[in-house]
């Protein structure tokens, strides 16, 4: 039986869900404490819970300790998932991206599945829908790993109500890319999303914002506009970006809100992409902790022993996960070389 402090790291959800995942591939049980220690709000909370029944359910777990704010959580996994329809509602704004994230690994590892999940599709702090779709799942698919992913309805916050359908292949052929030097974008593309009860000019200002930006830094970029029914008003940037290898991918986004001028949300995701490539690393933040995983996986299934990529910055995530993969797969050895914020190095090896 594994233990498993909650508050190490980012003492947040993210401990929880790769637990879960891992927990179920490797049918390692595993009692977790101190959940979410460092967030404002302790304990599971909706999102959290639903991982939790979501992964009970595929895996016909026993589990002790599944209730809203919950500290501590005993997950004993009985069965690999099948190939079957499942539909999981977070009932809130809660991240259904998140979810899918905790869900994908076991589906792939196993026969694959298709996935209907509602909740909240652009929210703080989770990687988006059209991030899943156009940065995560791309660059999986270099690991070996298909999955495809489509959106019925937006959910922004408060209310959620957004709809995201998925299919999971089961993960056949393990491999790791090689990724150039640096990120040089070979494409760049700027999607501006309004709700439909909001004005049709915080599209155009959102987008127009962000382009000119880019530009007096001399990159053109393509534009995607989007008019979508969501139960919350919402608006949001997306800038995604295809690397000259045409294998690395970077996403950045900023939501609008009360009071923030369309031109800031548009300006303000464009200077998160222009801070990455200034750092000439390979991949940005959020994405590096993201594919730590599956380069553990491709290195455990596969014949290559060592695996590296630079990282425009080392944030607790990533951290988190270094520490935290280890303790169920013993055989793998994590470095983050550099300083916390700062650019660094992500070093994989099997022992």
């Amino acid at each position: 039986m594994l233990l498993i402090d909650g508050s190490y790291g980012e003492g947040g959800g993210q401990i929880l869900r790769t637990s879960l995942s891992l927990s179920i591939i490797f049918e390692k049980p595993f009692k977790i404490f101190n959940l979410r220690a460092r967030r404002p709000k302790p304990g599971l909370q909706p999102q959290h819970l639903m991982c939790v029944k979501a992964c009970e359910e595929i895996s016909q777990a026993e589990v002790i300790g599944r209730e809203l704010g919950s500290k501590e959580l005993l997950f004993i996994p009985k069965k690999k998932p099948t190939n079957k329809n499942y539909f999981f509602d977070i009932k809130t704004a809660g991240s259904t991206s998140l979810l899918f994230q905790t869900l994908i690994y076991p589906l792939a590892f196993s026969e694959g599945g298709s996935l209907v999940l509602r909740g909240g599709t652009h929210v703080s702090f989770s990687p988006s829908y059209h991030y899943l779709r156009y940065v995560f799942l791309p660059v999986l698919k270099f690991f070996g790993l298909k999955a495809e992913i489509e959106i019925e309805k937006v959910g922004f916050y408060p209310k959620g109500g957004g709809i995201i359908k998925a299919k999971v292949f089961t993960w056949e052929n393990f491999e790791l890319p090689k990724f150039s030097p640096e990120f040089i974008p070979k494409e760049i593309y700027v999607l501006s999303m309004i709700s439909e009860d909001l004005p049709s000019h915080i599209l155009e200002r959102q987008l127009t914002s962000a382009q000119e930006k880019l530009l007096a830094h001399g990159f053109r970029s393509e534009k995607i506009l989007e008019i979508v029914k969501s139960d919350s008003a919402g608006t949001v940037v997306f800038i995604f970006s295809i690397d000259k290898d045409e294998i690395k991918r970077a996403g950045f986004m900023e939501l609008g809100k009360k009071g923030y001028p369309a031109e800031k949300v548009g300006e303000n995701a464009a200077i998160q992409f222009l801070k990455f490539l200034e750092t000439k690393a390979q991949i940005e933040e959020h994405l590096a902790d993201q594919i730590l995983l599956p380069a553990v996986f491709a290195i455990i299934k596969g014949k290559i022993k060592k695996y590296n990529y630079t990282t425009s910055k080392i944030n607790k995530h990533l951290i988190t996960q270094a520490w935290l993969i280890p303790k169920f797969i013993e055989d793998i050895k994590i470095e983050i070389l550099g300083k916390e914020n700062e650019p660094g190095e992500v070093k994989i090896e099997r022992k």
